[in-house]
């Protein structure tokens, strides 16, 4: 990558500027790098508790008693309303 005559300034002003450009380029190249290391070590890990860890399976309806959730015979029959003749 060239650095150098990209913008109107003297030659020797521009040439001041060429470390800091050198500077930033490499700065975004270990940016890319550590940040592609850290999303390879995240997908293993995510991959390996999908693959290795087996969820609990619990059957929460073995020990319900059903006898509360039914209405019993007395509450069906109500009283029948009295017709009027």
């Amino acid at each position: 990558m060239s650095y150098s005559d990209f913008s109107s300034w003297p030659r020797d002003q521009e040439q001041s500027f060429v470390v800091f450009e050198q500077r930033a380029a490499e700065s975004q190249k270990k940016a890319w790098l550590f940040g592609g290391i850290a999303g390879a070590v995240v997908l293993v890990f995510m991959v390996g508790v999908y693959a290795g860890v087996e969820p609990t399976h619990s059957d929460l309806g073995k020990d319900m008693n059903m006898s509360n959730l039914t209405k019993k015979d007395s509450d069906k029959k109500a009283p029948a309303a009295v017709e009027k003749k």
